[in-house]
């Protein structure tokens, strides 16, 4: 469904929980992704802390990161920027709404994003 949806490839890959999303992304043999999704409330280590961990890792620290939340809480928002992300989006409403906002983030041109 993914595929079919925007006009870049997409592979998508999940964890259950942030601190097996981290080990993943830590080994070596991963490939680092063009893009992460990182849900904010997370089982074991929330986005916070996942966040604060994958933006150490080497390779890391430019990559966007989008926050994928149901919080609509600005003190969320602002900390999730402040630690690295660089996006935050809200669960929306409608899944059009949803297909909007993936829409929007797929079109970026990262490099050249600000934080938002």
């Amino acid at each position: 469904m993914v595929q079919d949806t925007f006009e870049h490839r997409v592979e998508p890959a999940y964890d259950r929980d942030g601190e097996t999303a981290f080990k993943r992304l830590s080994e070596i043999s991963t490939e680092v992704p063009d893009l992460l999704f990182l849900d904010w409330n997370m089982p074991k280590w929330t986005g916070k802390q996942c966040l604060i961990a994958i933006r150490r890792l080497p390779g890391y620290s430019e990559i966007p990161i989008i926050i994928y939340t149901t919080s609509r809480e600005m003190k969320d928002k602002d900390d999730a920027l402040r630690l690295g992300a660089s996006y935050f989006l809200s669960k929306p409403a409608s899944i059009n709404q949803l297909y909007n906002e993936l829409g929007y983030i797929f079109s970026l041109d990262w490099k050249m994003h600000e934080l938002h």
